[in-house]
């Protein structure tokens, strides 16, 4: 259905090259080694809601960089997993050879459709969305990353209004009826913004045509 263009690689070479040699920030520093930030951790309440209300058992972190969630802590001794009430997160980042495939209760994509070209956005996150039995739950960075990509470029390279986000992955939400799904968008670090849960299939069995 959607094919990936060559720059889908070349951004995973050049991720592959980042966590392993580090990589320049726009403010001239140079980080030597790439360390994995849980962003997930920073909603921990709203996806302990969401994955008790759904039921859900198991995760995938989608793109989860150098992190793993059923070890980090969301304070001394509690477990980000345990705290949200999930038996195990499973990790997918091809940029550190990390594929694990396969169907999950709730698929995590945070600070990650904000690095991929826009043409093969609508691979990804029908991608994501194919791996979830039960429920999705995405945040999009809206503002420049410090990081920058070997070539010069600014890491975050696709750079969208948030309602932008909202309609391409309403779009291929159409896809997967059946899976609920929420937005973050952030246009600072410290200000995201919950676009609501969200099921097409609600919308497709209503009375109304407006929703």
């Amino acid at each position: 259905m959607f094919q990936l263009t060559e720059k889908y690689f070349k951004l995973i070479d050049y991720y592959k090259e980042m966590a392993t040699n580090g990589y320049q920030r726009n403010d001239g520093i140079f980080i030597n080694k790439t360390y994995g930030t849980a962003e997930p951790i920073k909603f921990k309440e709203q996806i302990k809601s969401l994955a008790g209300h759904f039921k859900c058992k198991t995760a995938l972190d989608y793109g989860s960089g150098g992190s793993d969630l059923n070890i980090e802590e969301v304070s001394e001794g509690i477990s980000f997993k345990d705290y949200v009430g999930l038996k195990k997160i499973y990790q997918f980042e091809p940029a550190r050879k990390i594929n694990k495939n396969g169907k999950f209760d709730l698929v995590l994509s945070f600070d990650v459709l904000e690095h991929i070209f826009i043409a093969d956005l609508p691979w990804v996150i029908d991608d994501i969305f194919s791996k979830a039995n039960k429920c999705v739950l995405i945040n999009v960075a809206c503002y420049e990353a410090a990081a920058l990509l070997p070539n010069g470029e600014n890491a975050h390279i696709t750079l969208r209004h948030p309602l932008w986000w909202l309609g391409q992955i309403e779009c291929i939400s159409t896809l997967h009826k059946n899976v609920a799904w929420g937005l973050f968008t952030s246009q600072d670090y410290n200000d995201p913004k919950f676009h609501g849960i969200r099921r097409m299939n609600e919308s497709i069995i209503s009375k109304n045509f407006q929703n």
